[in-house]
């Protein structure tokens, strides 16, 4: 089916169009549409293209996490100020069902005890590295 979202100001409306299905022999393809007054059309075109995720910037925002697959870590697991739970990063940019759309947690973290939780953001305050006893 047809997705048609729509936008006027700061009104926005998006639904599935019943009227309108793709054709077999259509080519299947989204169109972004602005109507206005002196739009610039270059800069409107390289900001949404600059929204893209592409293997590149994907590759760019894994280099710049503190933390590599394999680096033993602690990670806030409670409100106390002494709930740290030690484990391993297991996966980079983990997202599942559960997770607001768009959103992805830098780290996937094996805990000791063998339960999986994700980082919500690389911060101090929330994964820090084991410091050696």
């Amino acid at each position: 089916q047809r997705f048609v979202y729509q936008g006027v100001h700061m009104i926005l409306q998006g639904m599935f169009d019943e009227d309108h299905v793709w054709g077999t022999d259509e080519i299947r393809q989204s169109k972004l549409v602005f109507i206005g007054k002196n739009l610039d059309k270059a800069a409107l075109t390289d900001r949404f293209k600059a929204c893209l995720e592409t293997s590149e910037k994907l590759a760019e925002k894994i280099k710049q996490l503190r933390f590599k697959i394999g680096d033993k870590v602690q990670c806030k697991t409670g409100l106390d100020k002494d709930a740290w739970s030690t484990g391993e990063v297991v996966e980079f940019m983990y997202r599942d069902d559960s997770m607001p759309p768009g959103v992805l947690a830098p780290y996937q973290v094996e805990l000791d005890d063998g339960s999986l939780i994700y980082v919500p953001e690389d911060a101090e305050d929330i994964v820090r590295a084991v410091v050696n006893e």
